[in-house]
């Protein structure tokens, strides 16, 4: 009898194929399952009988987009209740989570707490959290915690409006440091600006380290709680959230402020309609906007104290001598000749005198700290000016708007210059105070030139940048402080 071999091998194929199917028990299983803790479970199989339910079409984020990877798996908190404390606490482990580094979720702004251009280290694999506001208020999230290991975790906290890599962070924080005492201090803790209602965010837990793995993975405790604005008239210290249509005036370092009402005192928020600032104040900007508020200002006649929240009247000056003062290379130095260094009043300038156009020629000396109002015009102009100090004067100067600041206008940028009588080559000059400031300052912090110089008469002059060969734009006005610090 003939035996049909390739019949006997295909049964058997067909019947060994339906073994391994049926192997499971008859349920087949995903790999693992993502718990609150950033890991997976394995799961066992069970012999819980098939049913007809139709099966759920999950969308799975691009295994090869890590930043969907880590969105797609976000935990939503909303649903969680706060314990005692008010706080709704997250175990939490990013040891096996997706391995997006922070720098490619949520980029820019907050000094680079979410960056990676560390040189000395990276900052990934971060776990995602989704969370809606139950109240308008502030969102404070940390990991400053007792369940977040102390020993090799640095981490990295975020609240980002959107899970994307674009996303500006609202908040941000890689280390508290060590105000937390040496326990915490790698820990990170953020509060939000206030946020309203309904509003969703995400946060985002990762770690720094020298590695993506290396002290930049662990274990963590989270802890998500809102706190509702403080009320108009309340104190607030640094940093805090006043209700809606009020801002924390008066607060600094561990003093606080009272949530003074948009419009109504100097140093609240204008509003945004007119009137801008009740009764006699005025707002430091002409339109104010959202993107713009200003503040409101009183006016300070000449002699009365200025500032931040005090304008000078007419023509007077509030000169900024914190900034331009002599500092640490002056010690044992003397007071200023001219005024105490930390005053701030309104003064009523000098005018400036031409022609004093150059080193040679300057307007006539002055003996001790003196403000000059001046203007270059056209781009070409040159303005010179002349002290006469005993040795072991010190000197400084500066060019700044009528507030003391540097909002000179559009455009307008100085130089300033430092000579001894008779020499046609400077001593000392500077361009710009800083990246951005275009109004210069020189003291003897910076220019050993003018600390405890010789007896004898200094001349400043002010022009405008120009690149070479170029007119300088013309400045319609300026202020230039030149200070005297006796010997």
């Amino acid at each position: 009898m003939k035996t049909n071999l390739r019949g006997m091998l295909a049964t058997m194929l067909a019947t060994g194929l339906l073994a391994a199917c049926s192997s499971d028990g008859g349920n087949n299983t995903d790999a693992g399952v993502p718990t609150d803790m950033g890991v997976t479970t394995d799961m066992g199989a069970t012999d819980a009988p098939r049913t007809d339910a139709p099966r759920a079409d999950v969308q799975r984020p691009d295994a090869g987009n890590l930043v969907a990877a880590a969105c797609g798996a976000a935990t939503d908190l909303s649903t969680r209740m706060p314990g005692a404390d008010g706080a709704i606490h997250v175990m939490g482990d990013n040891s096996d989570a997706p391995a997006v580094q922070l720098g490619n979720l949520g980029l820019a702004a907050e000094g680079g707490c979410l960056g990676t251009l560390n040189g000395d280290g990276g900052k990934g694999m971060v776990l995602v959290y989704r969370y809606t506001m139950r109240t308008a208020g502030t969102l404070t999230v940390s990991t400053a915690n007792p369940g977040t290991d102390d020993a090799m975790f640095d981490t990295v906290v975020a609240i980002l409006p959107t899970c994307t890599a674009a996303a500006t962070p609202i908040a941000c924080n890689d280390d508290i440091g060590t105000s937390a005492g040496t326990t915490h201090r790698y820990h990170s803790r953020v509060t939000s600006q206030a946020l309203t209602m309904g509003q969703p965010v995400f946060i985002v837990v990762g770690g720094w380290g020298a590695s993506p793995k290396e002290a930049a993975t662990g274990a963590f405790e989270l802890t998500v709680s809102e706190a509702p604005p403080i009320a108009i008239g309340m104190p607030c210290p640094v940093g805090s959230v006043c209700a809606t249509g009020s801002v924390c005036v008066g607060a600094s370092g561990m003093n606080s402020g009272v949530c003074t009402a948009d419009g109504t005192a100097p140093g609240a928020a204008c509003r945004t309609a007119a009137p801008f600032c009740d009764g006699a104040f005025s707002c430091s900007v002409a339109a104010p906007s959202m993107a713009s508020r200003g503040i409101c200002r009183r006016t300070a006649a000449i002699g009365e104290t200025c500032g931040a929240t005090a304008v000078c009247a007419s023509m007077g000056f509030c000169p900024n001598f914190l900034t331009s003062a002599p500092s640490g290379s002056d010690a044992g130095v003397a007071a200023d000749a001219g005024a105490p260094m930390s005053a701030r009043y309104c003064t009523l300038p000098s005018m400036e005198s031409e022609p004093n156009n150059t080193p040679a020629a300057p307007q006539a000396p002055v003996t001790r700290t003196t403000i000059f109002r001046g203007a270059i015009t056209p781009g070409t102009d040159v303005d010179c000016y002349s002290v006469t100090v005993p040795a072991g004067a010190s000197l400084f100067a500066e060019t700044t708007d009528a507030n003391g600041t540097c909002n000179l206008g559009e455009g307008e940028d100085t130089v300033l210059r430092a000579y001894r009588q008779g020499s046609a080559m400077p001593i000392a000059e500077n361009d710009d105070v800083a990246m951005g400031t275009l109004c210069s300052r020189l003291n003897s912090a910076s220019t050993p030139a003018l600390l405890r110089v010789a007896a004898g008469t200094y001349t400043f002059c002010v022009s405008p940048y120009a690149e070479m060969g170029a007119e300088g734009t013309p400045i319609p006005a300026y202020y230039l402080t030149i200070g005297v610090t006796a010997p």
